[in-house]
């Protein structure tokens, strides 16, 4: 009876996501791994402790990816929207450009936008990314220039439901080395989800400056953030003298490709879920089809039954890895078109 209730909660969950359990068979991944460890079938695996407990983390190194991530395209293009400039909309833009002027560069000496454009000129070259977002005309991905490949943190988490409930995993990926380093913090019961938070805020986030993800604006960033209000009773991606629960980002730059996608390819797709991303911007299919709204329903049988089930936290931890693995591949797609 008790299993029966567990079932039907998270299958109540999963109805909250708009998916047919029923169109998606789960026995296949059952059977192929039923009785192995973990450990072995993720043998570039290690156990990370602190003073809260440990965890799993997983690794996989893409030696030299041939993804053309070149951030200075956007400080190219951002010199090149006339609009940003105060005072000069789409009409006017239109008639500047008729006239030759093609470039923020160009308007120097232009009588009437010559002061406005030399502040913006000067916020580029000092890479002010914060007053420059303060510009109706400038979006999140165009301040990338602001930021070193090595300042960007790919992210994306996986959790047992979809409201206030445990992070299972926190998905990572970083450039190191000429490497894309992918990194799965997994949690592998729910007692460890604190040590697994403690790590991500004290040892991954002082490394970097800038999020990437996919929705993350709307869930990962905020959730991950009550997460850490729970358990430290503080945030430190804000600062001190800022209301927990107001903002979830202040002190990072957070350049979401979701939002990006839809602004770029508007009216070019039928849904802009990561996964239609890959295959229809990028032609890449996954090797795991595992949907999302069946994360935790898995994770929920493993704990019952790990030996059993360890089949399906295999295809949720491949399923966080093609999230992270993409990331980077969408974000060069961006740059480049």
């Amino acid at each position: 009876m008790h299993e029966l209730i567990n079932i039907s909660k998270f299958l109540y969950k999963i109805m909250d996501y708009y998916y047919n359990f029923d169109s998606f068979d789960i026995s296949v991944f059952l059977d192929q791994y039923r009785g192995v460890k973990l450990e072995d079938i993720f043998n570039q695996n290690s156990i990370i402790s602190n003073t809260f407990g440990s965890f799993m983390e997983i690794s996989w190194s893409i030696e030299n990816p041939d993804w053309n991530l070149n951030l200075l395209n956007t400080r190219k293009r951002l010199f090149r929207n006339l609009k940003a400039v105060y005072y000069i909309g789409d009409k006017i833009e239109e008639k500047l450009l008729k006239k030759g002027i093609k470039s923020i560069l160009d308007l120097k000496l232009h009588t009437r936008y010559n002061k406005y454009a030399l502040e913006l000129i000067d916020l580029i070259k000092r890479k002010e990314y914060e007053p420059l977002l303060q510009n109706r005309y400038i979006y999140d991905l165009d301040v990338s220039f602001c930021f070193n490949l090595q300042d960007l943190l790919f992210i994306d988490i996986e959790t047992l439901g979809i409201y206030d409930s445990s992070i299972i995993i926190i998905g990572l990926g970083y450039f190191q080395n000429n490497c894309y380093q992918i990194k799965i913090l997994f949690a592998r019961d729910l007692e460890e989800e604190i040590a697994l938070c403690e790590h991500f805020r004290k040892v991954i986030l002082p490394n970097f400056k800038c999020f990437v993800s996919y929705n993350g604006k709307s869930f990962d960033i905020p959730y991950i953030a009550n997460r850490l209000l729970y358990f430290f009773e503080e945030n430190p991606m804000i600062s001190g003298d800022e209301v927990p629960y107001e903002n979830a980002n202040t002190k990072y730059h957070h350049i979401d490709l979701y939002h990006n996608c839809r602004r770029k390819y508007k009216g070019l797709f039928n849904n802009y879920t990561l996964t239609n991303m890959e295959r229809k911007l990028l032609e890449i299919k996954r090797e795991n089809e595992l949907p999302s709204s069946l994360v935790g329903f898995c994770y929920q049988l493993y704990l019952e039954n790990p030996q059993k089930n360890v089949g399906l936290i295999r295809e949720v931890i491949n399923h966080n890895y093609w999230d992270i693995y993409s990331l980077p591949i969408i974000l060069s797609r961006l740059l480049s078109d």
